[in-house]
C-alpha cells in the first residue's frame, strides 16, 4: 500500500493552466453570446431607422397629394363659379 506522501499529484503550474483554457472559453462562449445579442438590436435599429425612412417619405407623399387636390378644389370652385356665372347670362339673354 502506498503512501499518501508516495501518491503523485498534478503539478500547481499545469492546474492553473488547464483553469485559464476554461475560463478563457467561458469567456468566449459568453462573448459570442454578447455579440449575438449585439447584431440583433443593430438589425433591429436598421429596420426601425429603414421604417422611419419609409414614413417620412409616406408622409412627404402625402402632403404632395394634399397640395394637389386643394388645386384641384380651388379650380373646381372657380370653374363652377364661372358655369353659374355664364348659366345666369345665358338664363338672362333668353328672359330679355
Amino acid at each position: 500500500m502506498k503512501n499518501k506522501n508516495d501518491i503523485k499529484k498534478s503539478s500547481p503550474f499545469l492546474s492553473g493552466l488547464i483553469n485559464i483554457f476554461f475560463d478563457m472559453i467561458k469567456h468566449f462562449i459568453k462573448d459570442f453570446d454578447n455579440m449575438r445579442k449585439v447584431k440583433k438590436i443593430d438589425s433591429a435599429a436598421e429596420k426601425f431607422s429603414a421604417l422611419e425612412h419609409m414614413i417620412i417619405r409616406l408622409e412627404e407623399k402625402i402632403n404632395d397629394n394634399w397640395k394637389v387636390v386643394e388645386e384641384l378644389k380651388s379650380k373646381l370652385l372657380w370653374g363652377n363659379v364661372i358655369n353659374i356665372v355664364l348659366l345666369l347670362v345665358i338664363i338672362y339673354l333668353l328672359i330679355k
